[in-house]
């Protein structure tokens, strides 16, 4: 018989704190004795969980990512895997069915007591909170990885195999593998499994690769079985961040400057056209988000993804995801092609393709050409490669096309500035016509990016505020006071450290209500 303190009252406390045994105690104070480069608590569980980074000589990067849950013995995980098997045949309720994840731990924790009295499992008194804490983990969340949700500092996790440390990528350790591993491929197949479900597709031998969203907006990629990954099924999650990176705090991480900033800001509210492009993790769709926040106050934004990872203020806004097609069945396959095509019937004044890779390309470009803004991101390494992949296949747009219709290309890349990895807007250019001779695309540099001081400057020329001096009529004068009372808003959020994405959006707003306004009484106080 199970003598707890745990009662029907006590699963009501979802957040109250456990009180460990002396025992455990001892056992955690020791494990938190290690030498810990760095040491977190994460604060999601009624149990003291813990991340930290530690020096690992047999790690390739010399340190390890390691999770401090509650320890339990041989004998403990025994019953803790007893009292599963119970619980699956007489649990009739789906806990994902419940409105709350609260509603579904508490019903959990209820079954689960009520099955130790009714069964008389020999559980202690000091493990039945352990073997709790366990099953809610598993059952209700996302089992071995939760830990690495609720950690701010991690921006990416990465499973290659059974057998195999989980890597997660720190935001100042980069690439380290961690002490979480699955044990077998069956349990790493569950797993892949449950993340498939979760996310609302199925993946199988017949359906291998899946792309998806996890209910809290991560990103997650899912491979299955050995079909493709000769060492099992794999997955990758890409952390999505509940208070999105803002422009703020792009400029504070130097990843472009306040004079990009405003003028993108500028480029961006005179509906212009831009493309970002960059390699993989170089932070375009957060660019790209950052841009959104710029489009003025009720003009309808119609965005397009395969998986949803812009998150927009905007009340006008239509975010629209692709649909895969599902074998055996009459569910039908809607591309990003066929989005935007729906797209133009809505009447939108600014249009956003998450990732430009295929045919839909043609169809932005003739949508930007009749008048709608529009920008999307790339995958290339250098502005002359984003032009070839526009030309080519499967894209396949004309260059008299690109450069009437295009107006800039930003290049952010990934890379070592003094031993850090950091992000940087390399270049800023403008599409300035076609070469008589040669018939190659012209650019011209706006901005670009000083690697041996780490400072972006002004080439001295813009071909597109050019452009605006003779599409709307304003002096050269008219348009460096509108430069600058964006810098100067920006500066001000700098200073003042207004970094969380809805203030940013609310004085992005408040200055389009009254723009002279704002940027006398910014002014004064900067």
């Amino acid at each position: 018989m199970v003598e707890s303190s745990l009662n029907q009252s006590d699963t009501d406390k979802t957040k109250s704190k456990i009180n460990l045994s002396k025992e455990d105690a001892l056992n955690t104070t020791k494990r938190l004795s290690k030498n810990y480069l760095d040491l977190s608590k994460l604060d999601y569980s009624d149990f003291d969980i813990y991340s930290g980074i530690l020096k690992d000589a047999s790690s390739e990067s010399g340190i390890k990512y390691e999770v401090i849950e509650p320890t339990m013995s041989k004998k403990n995980i025994a019953s803790y895997n007893e009292l599963k098997k119970i619980l699956m045949a007489e649990l009739v309720i789906d806990l994902n069915e419940l409105k709350s994840k609260q509603g579904a731990e508490k019903l959990l924790k209820q079954q689960i007591i009520s099955i130790v009295k009714k069964y008389k499992l020999k559980i202690p008194a000091s493990v039945l909170p352990k073997i709790l804490y366990y099953a809610v983990r598993d059952l209700i969340y996302l089992g071995k990885i939760e830990p690495f949700l609720h950690d701010h500092m991690i921006e990416e996790i990465s499973c290659d195999g059974s057998k195999i440390p989980i890597y997660v990528w720190h935001r100042e350790h980069e690439s380290i593998p961690s002490n979480v591993i699955f044990e077998d491929e069956k349990e790493l197949e569950d797993f892949t499994r449950k993340l498939a479900y979760v996310s609302g597709k199925n993946i199988s031998v017949a359906q291998p690769i899946v792309d998806a969203s996890l209910p809290d907006g991560s990103r997650v990629n899912l491979t299955f079985g050995r079909e493709i990954t000769k060492k099992g099924s794999t997955f990758t999650i890409r952390k999505f961040r509940s208070d999105p990176i803002t422009i703020i705090d792009l400029i504070k991480f130097n990843t472009l400057s306040s004079d990009i900033a405003a003028y993108l800001w500028y480029f961006v509210e005179k509906k212009l056209t831009m493309i970002v492009a960059g390699g993989t993790a170089s932070g375009k769709t957060t660019t790209l988000n950052t841009l959104a926040s710029f489009i003025t106050p009720g003009q309808k934004i119609i965005s397009i993804e395969d998986t949803q990872e812009l998150n927009l203020t905007h009340t006008n806004w239509v975010p629209s995801v692709s649909r895969e097609t599902f074998s055996g069945t009459q569910i039908a396959e809607i591309s990003q092609f066929d989005l935007l095509r729906a797209s133009l019937r809505q009447r939108p004044d600014i249009i956003i393709v998450g990732e430009t890779r295929g045919k839909e390309a043609y169809t932005l470009f003739q949508a930007m050409a009749t008048g709608h803004g529009g920008f999307s991101s790339i995958h290339a390494d250098s502005i002359p490669s984003t032009v070839t992949r526009l030309v080519s296949e499967p894209m396949n747009v004309p260059k008299t096309l690109i450069v009437n219709t295009l107006d800039a290309i930003l290049l952010q890349l990934k890379m070592k500035v003094h031993g850090k990895t950091v992000r940087r807007v390399i270049q800023v250019s403008e599409l300035a016509g076609l070469d008589e001779k040669t018939g190659e695309v012209l650019l011209n540099d706006v901005f670009r990016w000083n690697p041996s001081t780490d400072q972006h400057s002004f080439t001295g020329r813009s071909v597109a505020l050019e452009k605006i001096e003779n599409e709307f009529g304003e002096s050269q004068e008219d348009i460096k006071y509108e430069l600058n009372k964006r810098k100067t808003t920006l500066d001000w959020m700098v200073k003042n450290n207004i970094v969380r994405y809805n203030e940013v959006s609310s004085n992005i707003i408040e200055f389009y209500k009254d723009p002279d306004k704002f940027y006398e009484r910014k002014r004064i106080l900067l």
